[in-house]
């Protein structure tokens, strides 16, 4: 009988001490910093401030506007990230001419860079190109979409579900090539059609990579930054313009250390965002193992 080899562990060492390095010492630090009047420029002179970092987060109107403005990002991003894919996934899985170009087609936005997805974005929807003029013929205001309330808000939701759709579409394509071929032939036989079969066995048989999907739309949602800070500042506007209707919690974190310098509030609002994400983790595990 053999022996079985007992796993390397030693071989984690290298990712355990980069981890701590990057990662772990620098969230302690961060931690520690939420609760001071913190400077960079002289930390001897730090301040401790205990929990009133945090309680000016919470009262910080601009804040609040961020947490809304996320809250609303969600609302309108996760529904069709998760809708839009399971269509386009079922579509690309069928027998249809040009195929694996169609496939690449949707996918590539996803491996461009955030900044130029937001560039072209701007570009697209300034007030005189023509998609800014056909949608003025339907009634929408013939304006700069990236400078104008709340049009801004919908070009940072149209670039993200642009930029991201296509990687969503792949997982559920992996999804429904495994589905056994047989629950199809089955329902046919019963007299079942396209549309009955998506309902009650696509749809079902992808209930996990649902989850997952969910899982990770709403992080990514949480965590947006660079379309709405390129949509935002262009022309040198400051950050969440216009009047903060694209203002993002990591836009103001960012906001807070690097344009205010007000590292103490940052990290606390960077600790608020991350028991947020605890949160989300901690339903979405009960969601997979309910699923």
């Amino acid at each position: 009988m053999l022996k079985q080899k007992s796993f390397p562990y030693f071989m984690l060492l290298p990712f355990i001490i980069i981890s701590v390095i990057f990662t772990f010492i620098p969230s302690i630090y961060s931690l520690y910093i939420s609760f001071y009047d913190f400077s960079f420029l002289n930390p001897s002179n730090s301040v401790f401030l205990g929990l009133s970092n945090y309680v000016t987060v919470l009262s910080d109107d601009m804040f609040i506007k961020a947490l809304l403005n996320t809250a609303k990002y969600l609302l309108f991003i996760v529904p069709i990230l998760i809708i839009l894919p399971i269509l386009l996934a079922n579509l690309l899985n069928g027998k249809i001419r040009y195929r694996a170009y169609f496939r690449s087609a949707f996918y590539l936005p996803y491996v461009v860079s955030p900044v130029a997805m937001g560039v072209i974005a701007i570009q697209l929807f300034s007030k005189d190109n023509f998609i800014v003029i056909l949608l003025s013929k339907l009634g929408l205001a013939s304006v700069s979409w990236h400078t104008t309330a709340p049009y801004a808000f919908l070009l940072v939701v149209i670039v993200t579900i642009w930029s991201q759709v296509g990687f969503y579409t792949i997982l559920y394509l992996n999804g429904l090539q495994s589905i056994q071929k047989e629950l199809y032939e089955a329902s046919s036989i019963d007299g079942t059609n396209a549309w009955q079969q998506f309902f009650y066995i696509t749809v079902p048989q992808l209930n996990k990579t649902t989850i997952l999907v969910i899982f990770m739309s709403v992080l990514s949602t949480i965590q947006l930054f660079d379309q709405p800070y390129v949509i935002s500042t262009v022309g040198q506007s400051s950050p969440g313009s216009p009047g903060g209707t694209t203002m993002s919690m990591i836009m103001y974190i960012y906001t807070k250390a690097f344009r205010y310098w007000e590292m103490g509030s940052a990290s606390a609002a960077a600790f608020i965002v991350f028991m947020i994400i605890i949160v989300v983790s901690i339903c979405q595990n009960i969601l997979r193992r309910e699923g």
